[in-house]
């Protein structure tokens, strides 16, 4: 039976027809991920599926989102694809694409694809995924390349399906520009079936209550989230609340600079101050700055609401043209994330005398650690596969920072075995590292080391993307510092960003940072003391001095 004319004021029908575009979503996100090809997506979950409307607004996403490219997406529809290919251009069956960093998600390896679904001979919504592919061409994804020309073939906004056929000609471009054509094409493949998996679903869905169009749902969603988060902005006080932080960079530190601006129902955040762009590949483009913005304040302020398109209108962001979080054009930004990761805990420092309560410190994933192995088998075959690494998680106002888990990203761990199977690397040890979390009332949580040998008989190159070697992740409302992190080569430590070459039988240490405490040491019960050093987790020693534990 189906439902005509739906109710859009009535909350439990609303809600109803949310939670169903939602599960469309999560419904392409599984069609991507069991039959993506590389571990990067397949087992890391690098990708996003989102449902968008008619003008490319995002209307639901999958639940397992990784924050940068729920944003990143519909902007790049509204700002790019959508002026492009105006709805006369396009077909069934048509699928648009590109890796442009600035159009996406700021570096080459992350494809943007978007599907249009028509209904009675228009358009009335898209299916849009992004998914990080294994490679890209040129340089490895590494800190260390000097402009985006270095980094990968770029593919512009283009038609990579026509009525349902491949654009073959673009397929070979691509296959004979990667390292890894069997694993980039299937990974393309896969996106493509997670898009028609959404535009099969909302058709099925549209049928069913009886919809020419979802205009007039997307407004409800979007309205009711908007009013959400105005109304939680309009609870706090207004005003400017200022941070800055220093982080390691390539060959000199980089501050990252924000003005959180509290206005009657919005907010403004301002990154003037910020360090210039470098010749390196840590650059962070608009979309990327803007995504991290969002997702910060939105955790701050409404993490209950599914995220959509009306979440973000009450919020603004501005920065330097010609600074690191918004260079020119064709700056190399590979590595991204390792000052893009990196933004949240600086409104969090920002806005920790705002809501305490709500502010975590400083986290060892934020950034996450980039492990990309590289090299030819004995006969000539390449192979090449990146794992994740995570710091400690900052202490929260109610508990411990989790150890090893990522922050503001949710991307997972490739298991050990499968990046076994996949490059010629033995894990010899992934285990927490004693007093590395933050003191604080709370602790932050736990580094990891980990230790990577080179089994194969050829010399294999090592990309490295690492922070928080030099400087340290911090505390917030009074919590002290984590543990910095450490990179070491057969013992010795090494420079930690870019290209490293592991002879065969080398070992690669790393070290990763623990995550910043929240609130005072010395309010820590003493009770969690005990239980972290019966753990492990601190020594005696740590407990002293951080903590005036004075037990025995």
């Amino acid at each position: 039976m189906s439902l005509k004319h739906p109710d859009y004021n009535d909350p439990i029908t609303l809600q109803v027809m949310w939670d169903r575009l939602v599960f469309i979503a999560d419904q392409a996100d599984s069609a991507l991920g069991r039959t993506a090809f590389s571990p990067i997506v397949r087992e890391n979950h690098d990708y996003v599926t989102v449902v968008l409307d008619a003008q490319g607004r995002a209307l639901s996403q999958c639940t397992w989102s990784i924050p940068v490219f729920i944003t990143s997406l519909p902007m790049a529809a509204q700002n790019h694809f959508l002026p492009a290919f105006p709805p006369e251009t396009l077909e069934p069956g048509d699928v648009i694409a590109t890796n442009d960093p600035v159009i996406g998600t700021g570096h080459l390896p992350d494809m943007v694809m978007l599907t249009p679904i028509f209904r009675n001979g228009r358009i009335v919504a898209y299916a849009g995924s992004i998914a990080h592919l294994p490679d890209i061409g040129g340089r490895p994804q590494s800190p260390d390349s000097t402009d985006m020309f270095e980094e990968g073939i770029r593919i512009p906004m283009l038609k990579l399906y026509k009525a349902g056929k491949p654009n073959v000609d673009v397929f070979a471009v691509i296959e004979a520009s990667v390292r890894l054509p069997n694993e980039v094409r299937g990974d393309i493949q896969s996106m493509v079936a997670a898009n028609e998996v959404m535009s099969r679903e909302l058709t099925r869905f549209m049928d069913e209550y009886g919809l020419d169009d979802v205009a007039g749902l997307g407004a409800a969603i979007h309205g009711r989230s908007e009013a959400h988060m105005r109304k939680a902005i309009a609870a706090w006080p207004q005003g400017s609340y200022k941070a800055e932080v220093t982080i390691d960079g390539f060959e000199s530190d980089v501050k990252l600079c924000v003005d959180v601006q509290v206005r009657k129902d919005s907010i403004h955040v301002d990154y003037a101050g910020t360090s210039p762009e470098v010749a390196r590949g840590i650059n962070v483009v608009p979309h990327y700055r803007v995504a991290h913005t969002v997702y910060a304040l939105k955790c701050l302020l409404d993490p209950e609401t599914p995220n959509n398109e009306g979440c973000m209108l009450p919020i603004t962001d501005e920065a330097p043209l010609g600074s690191i979080l918004n260079p020119h054009p064709h700056a190399a930004g590979a590595a991204r994330n390792l000052v893009g990761h990196v933004i949240p805990s600086l409104i969090f420092r920002a806005l920790q005398g705002v809501v305490p309560d709500r502010v975590k410190g400083d986290s060892g994933g934020a950034p996450i650690w980039g492990i990309n192995c590289q090299g030819h088998t004995a006969d000539g075959k390449a192979y090449g596969s990146a794992q994740n690494f995570h710091g400690g998680q900052g202490g929260r106002s109610t508990m411990d920072g989790l150890d090893t888990l990522s922050f503001p990203s949710n991307c997972k761990v490739t298991p050990i075995e499968m990046y076994e199977l996949a490059v010629p690397v033995l894990t010899e040890c992934k285990a927490l590292i004693p007093d590395s979390g933050g003191a604080g009332k709370y602790r932050g949580g736990l580094g990891q080391r980990g230790v990577l040998r080179n089994l194969s008989d050829r010399p294999m190159n090592v990309y490295l993307s690492t922070e928080r070697v030099k400087h340290p992740c911090f505390g917030v409302v009074g919590g002290g510092d984590g543990r910095p992190g450490a990179v070491r080569l057969n013992g010795e430590a090494v420079f930690p960003k870019g290209k490293l070459t592991l002879q065969p039988g080398d070992r690669l240490q790393l070290e990763l940072p623990g995550g910043g405490g929240w609130g005072h040491a010395l309010e820590r019960p003493r009770e969690l003391v005990e239980s972290d050093l019966r753990e492990g987790l601190v020594s005696a020693a740590h407990a002293r001095s951080a903590y005036g534990w004075t037990g025995v």
